[in-house]
């Protein structure tokens, strides 16, 4: 049996909780070329039901049936082999989250005042409890900007326990926008941009300007809007009009980065009005993901 197989006892493995499907998949380590597997293991996924989709009660019960063994490894292990729970990292749909890009002087707050910051912002916003969310915050250089993300202290809780049951540790949770601005914005070709990602049920822009963060918008993207690229177009040229009212940026002077999977845009419409047009993925059969099904195996990558 390869070493790289989720069944296999202890490892550890990658998450990626979407809105319609979970998926599980090995987590990959640092090997020599000698060492390589021949044949490493490839993810599973499980769809909720339609009545699940979006929904906490079909994380949970997708999460559970996704880290269950398949059969044939059950057989294949060895009675003598002594289990070890795995460790699970997990990366979720921002479906389930919010961000915010909050401005201001953060130079000489501490950790915990930040974090409290952020938490004020999403309660004033969304009309929360504070005791029911979970919030990360991360600064950036230079002090006069943060990024924040809250997610629901039930869905946290609820995923441990779905994972606890099945053998499975959580040790760490993150929500898919920051992974993927890191892996991105070193392409943009200027300090002016916005960044766009449009995947599955939300269409998210990130306005940079001279170098850092400016605003947030996200809109969300419903059942045939992936396959029409007149209606993504018009999603993001919305979002850099409502970003830019905080700043003195206007489309000339910005570079756009469009990370769309299995989403289409209109190109051509965006290169007559921004400085640069960056594609930031290739973009797949908007059949892909219509549906959703094939986002969570997306996650998987984020999560390494």
């Amino acid at each position: 049996m390869s070493p790289w197989s989720i069944d296999s006892p202890g490892a550890d493995i990658n998450i990626g909780i979407g809105t319609r499907e979970v998926a599980v998949g090995p987590r990959w380590t640092r090997w020599t070329p000698a060492r390589k597997p021949t044949s490493p293991a490839g993810p599973r996924s499980v769809p909720m039901p339609e009545t699940q989709w979006f929904t906490q009660a079909g994380v949970f019960d997708a999460l559970r049936a996704a880290l269950e063994p398949a059969p044939d490894s059950v057989a294949a292990q060895a009675p003598s082999v002594p289990s070890r729970t795995r460790g699970a990292h997990i990366v979720l749909d921002d479906f389930w989250g919010n961000h915010a890009i909050l401005r201001g002087d953060f130079r000489t707050l501490r950790a915990r005042e930040v974090d409290e910051i952020a938490r004020a912002h999403f309660i004033d916003t969304y009309g929360v409890d504070g005791e029911t969310i979970v919030v990360r915050a991360c600064v950036q250089r230079g002090g006069r900007a943060m990024f924040a993300s809250a997610l629901p202290c039930a869905l946290v809780d609820g995923m441990r326990e779905a994972g606890a049951s099945a053998g499975a540790r959580m040790l760490a949770v993150k929500l898919c926008l920051p992974e993927m601005l890191n892996r991105t914005l070193h392409r943009m070709p200027r300090a002016n941009a916005m960044v766009v990602f449009a995947a599955d049920a939300l269409i998210q822009a990130v306005l940079i300007e001279a170098g850092g963060w400016a605003c947030y918008d996200v809109q969300r993207l419903f059942a045939g809007d992936a396959c029409d690229p007149a209606k993504v177009t018009l999603l993001a040229e919305q979002a850099f009009e409502r970003c830019a009212e905080r700043t003195t940026l206007k489309h000339e002077d910005c570079a756009l980065g469009f990370y769309g999977s299995g989403i289409a845009i209109d190109l051509a419409a965006l290169q007559a009005r921004f400085a640069s047009v960056t594609t930031l993925a290739p973009p797949n059969a908007c059949h892909e993901l219509e549906g959703g099904e094939s986002f969570a195996r997306h996650l998987l990558e984020y999560a390494q």
